[in-house]
């Protein structure tokens, strides 16, 4: 079986290819500090080491600013060993002070500096601006890495000769009932790497109860979870998911254990239906 360590952006830097999703919203309100620690914890042991927050999900940046400094402090890990990607939200966009946010993400979170930093939505008539912005910031180095989030390839093409770096990563929503083959085409030309939130699709009965995917858990002995995310882990994109209790992360850190075949991969791939479960018009006025 073919050995698949991290992904090496444009710019040289190593991505994991596996991230824990933690906002503090959507299901994770009432969790305290403790917990959150524990979930990072448990995630490290795993060997997942890609983490992924926003300045918008809640306190999730002050908590693994926290959890991490108390790891460290424990002798249980090293600051180095998460590669953190944090996003600028769309208000935040409007305002149009970017580095403020960068500076402001790097002070909750306890860093110097910032894996990646993602501009969170394409928000029209401003993101553009707001990536030269990003530009200036990653020169200084305050951010290893830029990217933007939700953006389908004509928000990449309007980028092309106004932008003077091409995004290092591309964060969408990618699974197999949303596969995205025009983006996945056009960042594999264009050397961008490519994140996948929602990559399980919050395991919706459209996901849990379909029969291709059922037949193919049984086929390789894995749960419809690990054959999404294998998925994922073989088209080149690197899946972010959502995993709190501790045999879950164990699970999911087992997609390394097995390869689909080439034949699956296509079959998979086939289930597209261009669904997206957060729907683009209801996250960004204007998409």
């Amino acid at each position: 079986m073919q050995v698949i360590g991290d992904i090496k952006l444009a710019n040289g830097v190593e991505m994991p290819r596996l991230f824990q999703g933690l906002p503090l919203i959507m299901g994770l309100k009432d969790i305290d500090l403790n917990q959150f620690k524990r979930i990072i914890e448990n995630s490290y042991n795993a060997n997942i080491k890609g983490l992924d927050t926003s300045h918008d999900y809640g306190k999730s940046e002050r908590f693994i600013g926290k959890s991490i400094k108390m790891l460290v402090k424990e002798g249980l890990l090293e600051r180095d060993d998460f590669f953190i990607t944090s996003k600028i939200g769309n208000a935040q966009q409007y305002e149009g002070n970017i580095e403020n946010y960068v500076d402001a993400s790097l002070k909750t979170l306890g860093l110097e500096q910032l894996d990646l930093m993602l501009l969170h939505w394409p928000v029209p008539g401003h993101y553009i601006e707001n990536w030269k912005k990003l530009e200036k910031i990653y020169r200084k180095g305050k951010v290893k890495a830029i990217g933007i989030a939700n953006a389908r390839v004509r928000h990449l093409e309007a980028m092309e000769g106004v932008a003077e770096i091409i995004p290092h990563v591309v964060q969408t929503e990618i699974h197999p009932f949303n596969v995205c083959e025009d983006l996945q085409a056009y960042c594999k030309h264009k050397h961008i790497a490519l994140q996948a939130c929602s990559s399980l699709c919050l395991m919706i009965a459209l996901v849990k109860e379909n029969p291709t995917l059922l037949r193919l858990g049984v086929k390789y002995n894995k749960s419809v979870a690990q054959i999404m995310l294998r998925w994922s882990i073989q088209c080149g994109i690197a899946p972010i998911f959502r995993a709190f209790k501790t045999h879950h992360i164990q699970e999911i850190s087992d997609i390394f254990s097995f390869e689909i075949t080439k034949e699956d991969m296509n079959t998979i791939s086939t289930l597209n239906q261009n669904f997206r479960y957060h729907p683009e018009s209801s996250n960004c006025a204007g998409f």
